[in-house]
């Protein structure tokens, strides 16, 4: 009988082992995630950026950069405020009011020579125009690239800058060694009669027959030049520019800013705990982000807005000078206006339930570029979004260098120079704005400042002074490091990474509105 198990028996099956091949690769797969990661990406920028305008001083702004970073503390004054500061001084943590103070007086003994400003700025100037016409040599070359096509014309001069004498058309000619004139060659050509379409076939096809500019053509239309950044960057004075020095100065007397000493490797504070009111005893804050709001200058009364607030730290230092009577704290973000509530129910007594509070901040969810106010303020506090020097260099969560925000990251000076000129809208008569970044790059720092004055004044009527806060920084050359020589920028201060003192990036630029 033929059964099914007699077929098996009397069919013999052939086994085949499978082996899996591994490809071998000259590159380990870690080193090709590490080098499409967006952190990687910032630090070749960076690279290519940066040490093209700082030269040799980049290279230690960039071990400090990958390092940690360190913090000061900023006593909470609505918690133990007297035994938080004797816990600090007996870590060995010092006043930086203090240290502000002693240093001071050696400044004014012992003042330092100030190189000529004119030519650190053409010196900057020449550099950015150098490094924006190699990057525009680089963007035409990759898009007539001469290995896919080597018959293809070699671009003379790529940056496009032709002398009074000489036409582009003349340098075309050159290359094709051609005279003949253009209905010459059109008469002489060919038409290929066998290509055209009737438009009477269908609606389709007619279709062929419309426009499509190059900038439609798929995978152009998402193509932004890497130069579109830095051709933001304007060198022209047709507006008033008055620089001046800062006069009006001065540390809050109940502010509370403790750190270490330069250099000292004690350099890190324990994490905050809570006092017997409930909220924290102090704030971990980048001293850079501490000068942005002694820049402000506050005064008893002072309505101050926070343009850009979230996540909250500089108004909640704001709060700890115990100056303004009002702080109005805008952020477009909503889930980061909700994380600023946190950190001032975590800092400020009784936040929630207490309607003094209510009174005294005020948070508001609108675009800055289109925030409007009809009393004015006395202080506007502007602390852009920008590429975040430190933050694109370590991680690659909410990276601006990530692929899909070139256009965003491109955008940024633009963005920036809208805010800053909002600000000086808002702000009174004798008012002052405080610009700040955590970037290194002139074209966010002192490029926006020369834009949104210019536009300022040419859209609005208005005039403000730049405040120089050389002399009134001065004081803090034995905490942190400021910009000098031929990296000092010109409108603002430049708080400068290093390993010693590792704070920073940071850019302040204080304006004072007079028309």
């Amino acid at each position: 009988m033929f059964t099914v198990t007699n077929l098996c028996k009397n069919i013999s099956f052939s086994r085949y082992v499978v082996v899996q091949a591994r490809l071998k690769s000259k590159t380990h797969w870690a080193k090709l995630k590490k080098k499409t990661s967006s952190k990687y990406k910032a630090m070749n920028h960076f690279d290519d950026f940066y040490g093209s305008v700082f030269g040799d001083k980049w290279e230690p702004m960039k071990e400090a950069l990958l390092r940690r970073n360190k913090y000061v503390a900023v006593v909470n004054n609505y918690g133990e405020a007297e035994e938080t500061v004797e816990s600090l001084t007996n870590r060995g943590a010092h006043c930086l009011n203090k240290l502000t103070v002693i240093q001071q007086e050696f400044y004014n003994q012992y003042p330092t020579k100030q190189t000529d400003a004119s030519t650190q700025q053409s010196n900057r100037n020449n550099k950015l125009h150098e490094f924006t016409t190699k990057l525009q040599t680089e963007e035409i070359s990759n898009l007539y690239d001469q290995r896919e096509a080597p018959d293809r014309l070699d671009l003379p001069d790529v940056s496009l800058n032709y002398s009074s004498e000489e036409k582009p058309t003349q340098l075309v000619d050159k290359k094709f060694n051609n005279n003949r004139t253009k209905d010459q060659s059109k008469q002489s050509s060919d038409i290929d009669q066998s290509r055209i379409i009737d438009p009477s076939m269908g609606l389709s096809s007619e279709a062929l027959y419309q426009y499509i500019p190059a900038t439609k053509l798929k995978g152009m239309d998402d193509w932004i030049p890497e130069s579109l950044h830095y051709s933001f960057y304007s060198k022209s004075t047709d507006f008033p520019l008055v620089i001046e020095p800062e006069t009006e100065f001065k540390f809050p007397e109940h502010l509370k800013v403790y750190t270490y000493e330069m250099g000292s490797e004690w350099n890190m504070f324990p994490e905050p705990k809570r006092c017997t009111t409930g909220v924290y005893n102090y704030y971990p804050m980048d001293c850079g982000s501490v000068l942005s709001v002694l820049a402000m200058c506050l005064a008893p009364g002072d309505r101050l807005l926070d343009m850009c607030s979230a996540p909250g730290g500089k108004a909640l230092v704001a709060l700890q000078t115990l100056l303004p009577d009002i702080v109005v704290c805008n952020d477009l973000s909503i889930s980061r206006t909700n994380r600023q509530h946190r950190i001032f129910r975590d800092y400020l007594c009784d936040f929630n339930t207490n309607n003094r509070w209510r009174e005294r901040v005020m948070f508001t969810n609108v675009d800055g570029r289109l925030f409007t106010d009809d009393q004015g303020y006395d202080k506007v506090l502007v602390d852009v979004p920008c590429t975040t020097d430190r933050h694109s260099v370590i991680e690659d969560e909410n990276n601006i260098f990530r692929p899909d925000r070139i256009k965003e990251r491109l955008r940024l000076p633009e963005l920036q120079a809208q805010l800053l000129t909002n600000a000086l809208r808002l702000v009174r008569v004798g008012g002052a704005v405080v610009y700040s970044t955590c970037s290194l790059s002139p074209i966010q720092n002192d490029g926006v400042v020369h834009m949104a004055l210019k536009a300022a004044f040419q859209d609005h009527s208005i005039v403000a002074v730049v405040k120089d806060l050389t002399a009134s920084f001065s004081g803090l050359s034995s905490t942190l490091q400021l910009g000098a020589g031929d990296i000092a920028p010109q409108y603002g201060q430049l708080v400068v990474p290093t390993v010693d003192a590792n704070f920073g990036p940071s850019y302040i630029a204080r304006l004072v509105r007079v028309k």
